[in-house]
């Protein structure tokens, strides 16, 4: 019976993560129609995805949806954790796939995990263990080779594209840290449900979803379909579910079918190629999550 809700709990996380993953190729695909806006994008995913978890929330998981507003500080927490953690990440994952390309923002945004180490050093002034020293080793090398294609004295990416994926990473690794005093006293679905709502308030205020509509043929209409419903709303209800049935670690390392998903589908259907040291240096990236993951022997 354990092994099968593990089999359960691995089958959600790498759906999730595949699902957020192929939101990459698909907005990358959107972004070729110049016309089309990020701000509009966000303002529609984040809105529809929020309502519809909140509804899946009330209705199915019969939880109290509007506790979170009326308990102590809950509100401001939540607030910063919609703003500079949940919105962040999605906004500037797209401004980043906008920038470069799908694959490569994945990868930046796996940086995340390093900035948590950093952040977690310098808050507890404690210093860093080998282990975490050679992860942020690797991780500085990978994303040299990225950004550099091999030419160590030459970048590659834009800056642009490279200043928006660290940003990205540091997005990433507020969005892990910010929630946690909130996820032990409310489900994970509310506060992400309000989170999006927040965001897709903020967004559709920058852009409003009536005003400059893209002209969107069947292509588009499936591709922000695709994103709305499976890369915003399903991948982030798999992955937090299966946390109910594998350790945070567990569903760590199997976030790392985030890049490799975006990456086939980046190659695959919108032709985008990578040289061999773009591929080391990603490799490289992701290697991190399993360093920082080995438990050190105990005597």
């Amino acid at each position: 019976m354990k092994k099968s809700k593990t089999y359960i709990g691995v089958i959600l996380a790498i759906a999730g993560a595949i699902m957020w993953g192929i939101q990459g190729p698909v907005s990358q695909f959107l972004f070729q129609d110049k016309s089309f806006s990020t701000e509009w994008l966000m303002g529609v995913k984040m809105s529809v995805a929020g309502i519809l978890i909140l509804l899946f929330t009330k209705f199915v998981q019969k939880n109290h949806i509007l506790k979170i507003w009326h308990t102590g500080r809950s509100w401001m927490i939540l607030l910063c954790y919609a703003i500079f953690g949940l919105s962040a990440v999605q906004y500037l994952y797209l401004l980043t796939t906008r920038a470069s390309n799908a694959a490569t923002s994945t990868i930046m945004q796996s940086l995340g995990t390093v900035i948590i180490m950093i952040l977690t050093v310098i808050v507890y002034h404690q210093a860093p263990t080998i282990q975490q020293g050679v992860a942020v080793i690797v991780a500085l090398i990978g994303t040299w080779l990225l950004v550099t294609k091999g030419d160590l004295t030459h970048l590659a990416m834009s800056p642009k594209a490279f200043t928006l994926g660290l940003c990205l990473a540091f997005a990433g690794a507020l969005q892990t840290m910010l929630p946690v005093k909130l996820q032990e006293k409310f489900s994970t679905f509310v506060i992400i449900g309000w989170a999006m709502i927040v965001g897709g308030v903020i967004f559709t205020c920058i852009h409003p979803f009536w005003v400059d509509v893209p002209h969107l043929m069947l292509g588009g209409i499936l591709g922000v379909a695709f994103i709305v419903l499976f890369g915003t709303m399903l991948s982030f209800l798999c992955f937090t579910s299966s946390l109910r049935y594998v350790s945070a670690t567990t569903a760590g390392l199997l976030d790392t079918f985030e890049p490799l998903s975006a990456t086939i589908g980046t190659v695959v259907f919108l032709h985008t190629s990578f040289n061999l040291y773009e591929t080391i240096g990603g490799i490289l990236v992701l290697s991190t999550v399993f360093i920082l993951a080995i438990r050190p022997r105990k005597s």
